[in-house]
């Protein structure tokens, strides 16, 4: 994918009358289909820098906002010599962990409490236990654009607080990564076959457990454990990781990243300043398609439907039943034979035809010829057990 030029950089006054110009490393916007209405734009997360983020950001001059839809992080274009030392001064000249792993971290929280259940993600998601995982180093060219995620049922990571337990096999032996592959400086220790790494001064982000060694006789060893570390309030729902720059030849998407690639910096050689050039990324989401039941009731408990009561329309067809509610209310149930796509503003329009039983021997014609289509909220598991799919119920009084 071709790097696209630097944009005008804007300005802003600072104390004194300064003005400052900065330049836009990072734009992240959040897509979802159920939108239909606002063109996908999404609008369900809260997005701030990590701790550890925010400290970086300010010493390196960059500033940082919230978009409602996304999020766009700029430097002070006075401050980008400062930047590119700071990325040479911690390249990493040895394995594990060689290369360029600077990078920006930022923790996402739900602002709609409903997002999971139009969400094809699994239904089953609880944000305390699990949270979604992003970086450019994964990012990919879809349709000209850079995509972050791994649709359709996106990339959950286990949740850790500041104490990670790791159970080993004996005479195993855990060890720790960060995203680099290297081994942080992390505090340990070892009761028996459990392995307890203190994470509190350690950076919010992904990490993983390698197991190796073990008793003679023993089978190979696992594969390694990956955890999402962050904090425990405010209850985050996703982490993204932003490199400034490509860590090593060959390593993601060379658009994905603000700063061209970086040879590994020669002592005593000046080399030439990279380009800076702006990325816009974008991290799509897709609707939860959910089977649709129409529950047809009577405001008359004492009337009937007919046979000839049906639900029809284009793009489904309906399977026909019937269940005694809790309320004591008798209903027909019109049920979708295949998952459809819930949509802010849905495309499916279909019909109620029928007759209504009177209990004196009436016969009054039903007619609704757009019904409700299902809501956004609730969302119940499908009967299937799919997690990625779900079940909406649609309560219709005639």
């Amino acid at each position: 994918m071709r790097r696209a030029t630097t944009s005008p950089a804007p300005s802003h006054a600072v104390g004194g009358g300064i003005q400052r110009k900065f330049v836009p490393l990072f734009t992240v916007g959040f897509r979802h289909d159920y939108y239909n209405a606002s063109d996908g734009a999404c609008p369900d997360f809260s997005v701030s820098p990590t701790p550890d983020c925010a400290q970086l950001m300010a010493s390196l001059g960059m500033i940082f906002r919230d978009l409602g839809v996304g999020f766009c992080v700029a430097i002070d274009q006075a401050r980008i010599p400062a930047m590119i030392a700071y990325l040479a001064a911690h390249y990493c000249p040895d394995d594990p962990g060689r290369g360029y792993w600077t990078r920006l971290s930022f923790l996402m929280t739900l602002t709609n409490p409903g997002f999971v259940g139009f969400t094809r993600l699994p239904i089953t998601v609880n944000p305390m236990r699990q949270n979604l995982y992003a970086g450019n180093l994964a990012a990919t060219v879809i349709d000209k654009r850079l995509e972050l995620g791994g649709q359709p049922g996106q990339i959950l990571y286990p949740l850790t607080g500041a104490s990670l337990v790791v159970a080993k096999p004996e005479g195993s032996k855990a060890t720790l990564t960060d995203l680099s592959g290297a081994v942080p400086p992390v505090r340990s220790t070892v009761e028996g076959n459990v392995t307890t790494f203190s994470l509190a001064s350690l950076p919010y982000g992904l990490y993983s457990v390698a197991i190796a060694g073990g008793s003679a006789g023993q089978a190979k060893s696992p594969a390694p454990s990956t955890f999402l570390y962050a904090p425990g309030e405010p209850v985050s729902f996703g982490l993204i990781d932003l490199l400034l720059t490509q860590p090593l030849p060959g390593r993601g998407e060379p658009a994905a990243f603000p700063v061209a690639a970086m040879p590994p910096p020669r002592s005593g050689a000046a080399a030439a300043p990279p380009a800076i050039a702006p990325v816009t990324l974008v991290w799509p989401f897709s609707a939860r398609d959910t089977y649709w039941t129409y529950f047809i009731c009577s405001h008359d408990r004492a009337a009937g439907f007919s046979p000839d009561l049906a639900v029809s329309g284009k793009g489904a067809t309906f399977a026909k039943s019937r269940q005694q509610l809790p309320n004591g209310d008798s209903a027909v149930l019109f049920s979708s034979r295949s998952a459809l796509p819930l949509r802010q503003v849905s495309s499916y329009r279909f019909q109620l035809v029928g007759h209504r039983l009177g209990t004196s021997g009436g016969r009054d014609s039903i007619s609704v010829p757009w019904l409700p289509a299902a809501a956004a909220s609730p969302v119940w598991p499908a009967p299937s057990g799919d997690v990625l799919s779900g079940s909406s119920e649609i309560y219709v009084y005639v």
